[in-house]
């Protein structure tokens, strides 16, 4: 009996920490940006989609799909990000936003209250 409580906990809590994605909204310049899959937030890093996080800061996205490497460029600013950087959700590759909007010159906040990634774009970025 003791070992079945022991095994219905492990189970149970094999179920929680699996699912452990917060879907989180992302704002750049204070507008709502809407992705498919949603943004989300997993070990404390928040995710989005590759190319759709990408053309909202009207970056050009190359895949190099023998290296399993994503070149992100804008204007000169250029960031790689490894498949293995990332994660796959839904057949898509979302990549970590603090990493891609930094490296591309962008102010990128948690907003704890609103459960939110806010994203300052540099002037240059302007769309």
């Amino acid at each position: 009996m003791r070992i079945m409580f022991m095994l219905a906990g492990c189970l149970f809590a094999s179920a929680v920490f699996a699912s452990t994605d917060e879907i989180v909204a992302v704002y750049v310049d204070g507008k709502k940006v809407s992705f498919k899959p949603d943004a989300r937030v997993r070990g404390g890093r928040a995710y989005a989609p590759l190319r759709e996080t990408s053309e909202a800061f009207g970056a050009e996205v190359e895949w190099n799909a023998q290296a399993q490497l994503a070149v992100i460029c804008r204007g000169t600013a250029c960031v790689p990000i490894r498949k293995s950087d990332g994660i796959i959700v839904n057949n898509q590759l979302l990549v970590p936003l603090r990493v891609l909007g930094e490296a591309l010159g962008a102010e990128v906040a948690w907003d704890a209250a609103g459960r939110a990634v806010r994203i300052k774009a540099p002037p240059k970025f302007a769309h």
